[in-house]
């Protein structure tokens, strides 16, 4: 495990801030699981890990200021880093377009942005953000419900890394240091590795952290069943009838399109592996590989699912994604670390 140390600059007005930067770490080492201990603790974001999906999970605490690189550990988190970052030059969960507020939640990054295309894309300003840019997903399906604004929420870098001793100093992004980002880089895969984003990382202890991913566990198994079973009530009981909305509509809609697929000849093979499961306050992120087989179709792909925890604790499908794998994702055996996104040829296709 390594720890992410700082020099601390006694004369340096960022004195309270460098000391939280300093001793952090270490407090998340004492808490962090680890085989010497009676009692180990886990994040309370990061339920479920998986070497394909999540082999590794950013957590980004904005009331420390700390970015915290976890890795899968036989299925739970283990922590490989912490960081220093800024973000938005105001506190609280972004809600508007321009409030520079940093939006709470989880994401994934769909793009890498090297330093030549940000300043082709933007122009002189674009040394703003050093080295290089992650774009998230931000708004998530969640977002929209909720009526989130804004957009262009990215993990970028700095020509300025007075910034990150600032804390709040950017209009929305997580910011560290270039060569942080760089070394950052090597664990992410775009598509494959969340970025959950909280004002303050709690930990629960082995028990509790079991209990609460047992929960959504349960629920996806029970859902898998009543699917394999084509029992259509049952099935459908396990999307929210006010929230679930889809491409192909609501739940009404999706319900009238699912009967008539469940009506068909024969039940369905369906097998769900490589599982992963995250949760930010009352809704939760489940990803899975998805095989699915039937007279008419034979498909694998990634399966999101976005739930939400109802009044009565039950958790509710309210958004749903698919994604075909391609042929590298079944010839990669697991991922190894690399510098593949800083390549000296910013035109390689892996940075696109």
């Amino acid at each position: 495990m390594f720890l992410n140390h700082h020099r601390i600059k006694i004369n340096s007005s960022c004195l309270i801030n460098q000391l939280m930067n300093f001793f952090t770490p270490i407090l998340i080492l004492l808490l962090c699981p680890t085989r010497s201990h009676s009692e180990v603790f886990y994040p309370s974001n990061v339920l479920i890990t998986d070497d394909f999906f999540t082999h590794h999970v950013l957590v980004a605490e904005k009331m420390t200021h700390q970015l915290h690189l976890f890795e899968n550990d036989k299925g739970l988190p283990k922590l490989v880093k912490t960081f220093s970052m800024a973000t938005g030059k105001k506190s609280g969960d972004k809600l508007i377009e321009g409030d520079f507020k940093t939006p709470e939640g989880i994401y994934n990054f769909t793009q890498f942005l090297t330093n030549k295309q940000l300043l082709e894309q933007t122009g002189p300003q674009g040394v703003i953000y050093g080295v290089g840019a992650f774009v998230t997903d931000y708004p998530n399906p969640i977002d929209h419900r909720m009526k989130k604004g804004g957009d262009g929420i990215w993990l970028h870098s700095t020509n300025d890394e007075t910034r990150i001793e600032k804390g709040l100093d950017s209009r929305g992004c997580v910011v560290t240091a270039n060569n942080d980002l760089i070394d950052i880089s090597k664990y992410l895969e775009l598509h494959k590795t969340p970025i959950i984003i909280v004002q303050e990382l709690v930990y629960l202890n082995e028990k509790s952290h079991q209990r609460a991913r047992d929960s959504i566990h349960q629920t996806i198994q029970d859902w898998l069943t009543a699917w394999r079973e084509k029992n259509i009530e049952k099935y459908m009981s396990f999307y929210d009838q006010q929230e679930f909305q889809d491409s192909r509509g609501q739940w009404p809609q999706y319900k009238a399109y699912k009967s008539s697929v469940f009506s068909m000849p024969g039940n369905p093979k369906i097998e769900a592996d490589k599982l992963s499961i995250f949760q930010f306050k009352n809704y939760a992120v489940v990803t899975f590989r998805q095989n699915y087989q039937s007279p008419k179709i034979n498909d694998t792909g990634k399966k999101t699912l976005y739930l939400i925890q109802n009044k009565s604790y039950e958790w509710k499908i309210v958004n749903e994604n698919w994604t075909k794998m391609g042929l590298e994702d079944y010839e990669r055996i697991s991922f190894t670390p690399s510098d593949r996104f800083f390549k000296k040829n910013e035109n390689s296709s892996e940075n696109n």
